[in-house]
């Protein structure tokens, strides 16, 4: 813009990038005196076209103004153009809970970190305002903007055809981590999905990780994802800070849930060592939080508001088809039991040509702690919850009954498997418990044998153990 020029109004959705917090917005506010007083704003966040919310912090000369005149002017920089524009505010209210609340406190825990002030910054409320005018501050001399790493438009298209090409969950789960790679260029990417009867999220799938992670739990509130699940809103940071790692998270956790094994019993949550962007987007259904998409960077900044608009996006189509592709099996679809039952030996039944025929020589002791649903495989914890339940009658009844072909549908109606409601989604219970044994090379391996179906393979010789204290194996 050339000098001299007047002002020139603009939108407020066109400079959201502007409210990131890399550079900080200074604001201008007015005693009833008539005396001025500028200071450094921590944050101003976009709420819509018509209202924007400023961090309270202090109660200092800016809030006395506030409260006495109900007006403020803005200023607010583009970090890669060096445009600047000007708002004129009108205060509404303050807010000191709820989904901008807890947005704007993770937000601001990443910016106190990163500039050293984590123990001075303190949110104390989200100031609403009402958006009077936005305009352009003239005569400066303006910067090329970066281009945009792809095209997230036709990107998030790209991933909702792929979504909606997924005939099973397993592929939907696959085929969603890599259409953000491809076509969105998000290189690490967890998606969680809830457990509403133990009040935390557990990991089903992840993108670009040493270790996936399947089966990694953080509680309702914890980190990132937790927060975004429980307030169902997305949340976005591109200055990490360490309270939200999900390496730390982790250590809170046993307390919250009433849990008494140790911490060297959790299967570690797959995330970067050192992350300096996230953005957790909640995975809802007909008004219910599912799950989470959480992707991180290890790059400041890197996710903007339109990652947050493409993510929200892709996360709805994903949430409906996680519902759509749980297996809904007739009466006729349960599995049949074997004609005869098998010996009372622990022995494996004779292979299928999906397993290596099962070691004789090899005894592994499944146990079973059954206040948590935990199984640990000799001295190895294996996995906990519905998914342990599940494990556990599936051995017994192989080892009572040499059963090993099963059906989803059976399990849903088991009523000693405490499954909390249809809506918890077995078939993805199944699919974090295959992809666990899978992932430690188990002697126990589930194959899907079809729609609502699939078969245990056992390549060992079993001793089960139910523990009635809860002390883990030594």
């Amino acid at each position: 813009m050339s000098r001299g020029h007047a002002p020139e109004a603009v939108t407020l959705s066109s400079i959201r990038r502007m409210c990131e917090g890399v550079i900080p917005a200074t604001m201008c506010t007015v005693s009833d005196e008539g005396m001025p007083h500028l200071c450094y704003l921590s944050q101003v966040e976009y709420i819509d076209e018509a209202h924007v919310a400023l961090s309270f912090q202090f109660f200092n000369r800016s809030r006395e103004n506030i409260l006495a005149t109900r007006r403020c002017a803005v200023t607010v920089d583009d970090p890669y153009t060096a445009a600047g524009v000007r708002l004129q505010l009108l205060y509404l209210r303050t807010e000191s809970s709820g989904p901008l609340f807890e947005r704007m406190k993770a937000k601001l825990a990443g910016i106190a970190t990163h500039s050293g002030m984590d123990k001075v910054y303190h949110l104390q409320g989200a100031d609403i305002y009402e958006v009077q005018s936005v305009e352009t501050i003239p005569g400066r001399r303006t910067l090329q903007a970066p281009q945009p790493r792809c095209d997230i438009r036709a990107g998030t298209r790209a991933v909702i055809e792929r979504i909606s090409a997924s005939q099973d969950m397993a592929t939907l789960l696959d085929e969603t981590l890599l259409g953000l790679r491809d076509a969105l260029r998000i290189d690490h990417a967890i998606i969680l999905l809830l457990d509403a009867d133990r009040q935390c999220l557990y990991t089903i799938a992840s993108l670009g990780y040493e270790r996936s992670g399947v089966g990694a739990e953080i509680p309702l509130g914890q980190g990132l994802a937790g927060l975004a699940a429980r307030e169902g809103t997305p949340l976005r940071i591109g200055h990490m800070t360490m309270w939200q790692t999900y390496a730390r998270a982790i250590r809170q956790r046993s307390e919250d849930l009433g849990l008494d094994g140790a911490l060297c019993h959790d299967i570690p949550l797959p995330g970067l060592a050192e992350p300096r962007s996230q953005l957790a987007v909640p995975l809802r259904l007909l008004g219910r939080v599912v799950g989470v998409l959480l992707v991180e960077s290890t790059q400041d900044q890197h996710f903007s508001h339109d990652d947050e608009d493409a993510l929200v996006s892709v996360a709805a189509p994903l949430a409906l088809s996680l519902s759509l592709l749980q297996p809904h099996e007739t009466a006729s679809a349960a599995a049949e039991r074997p004609p005869e039952a098998a010996s009372d030996t622990r022995a494996a039944p004779a292979p299928s040509e999906h397993t290596a025929p099962a070691d004789h020589t090899r005894l592994v002791t499944v146990h079973h702690h059954p206040h948590t649903d935990s199984i640990f495989l000799d001295q190895d914890y294996l996995i906990k919850g519905v998914a342990g339940a599940i494990l556990w009658r599936l051995v017994n009844e192989w080892a009572q009954q040499g059963r090993q072909d099963f059906s989803n549908r059976e399990l849903r109606m088991d009523p000693g498997l405490r499954l909390p409601d249809v809506t918890d989604n077995l078939e993805a219970r199944l699919i974090l418990l295959q992809r666990r044994l899978a992932e430690r090379a188990a002697p126990l391996q589930i194959v899907k044998t079809g729609r609502g179906r699939f078969r245990l393979e056992v390549a060992a010789t079993l001793a089960l153990v139910q523990h009635l204290s809860e002390a883990p194996p030594a």
